[in-house]
């Protein structure tokens, strides 16, 4: 685990803690408690016969000397990557468990509060997000259901969320609206689309449905929805075109073309991941090439406008063919504050040598 400062320097590095004899098979993304100023995580360590799972806190992560205490779990099998959550009102850490059930841990004592026996839904790459004012937990798993459970784990809501897409969503609590992105496979154009629904305690019901209409459109990415709370807003990208919905009606606020079609199809371009900025108004777009990666940039959009402010060049094409043979596989960009944002990838030949490739640069103002 790295901690960097914002100009670049690495703060500390410090090794997971291992299982004696045994290899790491996985790692969630990390979460923070910002009451107690500490960071969890879980990762998990297997031979040919057995495993060891384990949730971790890392103490003073804002110093240079920082600490780690892990307390061994066999419910939890975390798999290369995998979502967890913590629920702040509830003082919960959600996660995925054996048999790829939903559960809740004491964020305090690590201890297992509720997993639900009946109901198999949950998977290592599901998405889970936390109301603010209920504390309720929603997710979206392996068998695209969507599902809205209170702390005490019973559950609300248990309805089908169409299929073809990422587990990753949108939501608005304060209008009870959920939105996510799914490619509609059973017409013939295979066309992306963006649903938003209305959930509440008792039901889900489809509000708006937005599809892609380019139809001469060689791109079938999209990224995940962001929510903008502030106007009631929601962005995403589907090439050529970022676009910002009105959360309520589904209608277009605005539609910016962020590459040109024959940049797509030369560098096989697509899009992934979005990154918002609320306080500065501003919208970074990750783009890279499928499957050269000869490609990387980044394209700043100011949310009020649709105005493209720059694009930021990570990685640039005209790359020598060994170059292009090797492996890329970039990360969504992290803002710090309103000052840096990273861009993060790995970049090498498969098994050999594969460094991760960390970039800074400041963000606009």
């Amino acid at each position: 685990m790295l901690c960097l400062t914002p100009n670049g320097e690495i703060r500390w590095k410090m090794y997971l803690e291992s299982a004696p004899q045994m290899t790491n098979v996985g790692v969630s993304n990390i979460v923070s408690n910002r009451e107690d100023n500490t960071l969890i995580y879980m990762s998990t360590w297997a031979d040919t016969g057995s495993f060891v799972s384990k949730i971790c806190r890392v103490y003073y992560p804002q110093t240079k000397h920082p600490a780690q205490e892990c307390v061994t779990n066999y419910d939890v099998f975390i798999h290369f990557s995998s979502s967890i959550l913590l629920d702040v009102k509830a003082n919960l850490l959600i996660a995925t468990v054996i048999d790829d059930r939903p559960a809740a841990f004491n964020a305090t004592t690590f201890e297992m509060v509720w997993k639900d026996e009946e109901i198999m839904g949950a998977d290592f790459g599901s998405d889970y997000k936390t109301d603010l004012s209920t504390g309720d937990i929603y997710w979206i798993g392996g068998d695209d259901s969507f599902r809205r459970v209170n702390s005490t784990g019973f559950c609300l809501i248990d309805n089908d969320a169409n299929s073809g897409g990422t587990r990753e969503f949108a939501l608005d609590s304060q209008h009870q609206i959920m939105i996510r992105a799914w490619q509609n496979m059973t017409d013939r154009r295979w066309p992306i689309v963006l649903s938003a629904w209305n959930v509440n305690k008792a039901d889900k019901n489809v509000r708006w449905e937005w599809k892609s209409i380019s139809i001469n459109n060689t791109s079938t990415d999209c990224t995940p929805p962001i929510v903008d709370n502030q106007y009631g807003l929601t962005y995403f990208t589907n090439l050529p075109y970022t676009i910002a919905l009105d959360v309520l009606t589904g209608d277009i606020k605005w539609q910016m073309e962020i590459v040109k079609s024959d940049e797509i199809d030369r560098l096989n371009l697509i899009s992934t991941c979005i990154t918002f900025n609320e306080h500065t108004r501003i919208l970074y777009v990750l783009v890279h090439s499928e499957f050269t990666y000869s490609t990387i940039f980044l394209i700043a959009l100011h949310v009020d406008t649709g105005k493209i402010l720059r694009r930021i060049d990570i990685l640039k094409e005209g790359m020598n063919d060994a170059v292009q043979r090797k492996i890329t596989i970039p990360y969504c960009p992290i803002l710090i504050g309103n000052d840096m944002i990273y861009v993060s990838w790995l970049l090498g030949s498969y098994p050999d040598l594969v460094p991760l490739n960390i970039i800074g640069t400041p963000q606009l103002s």
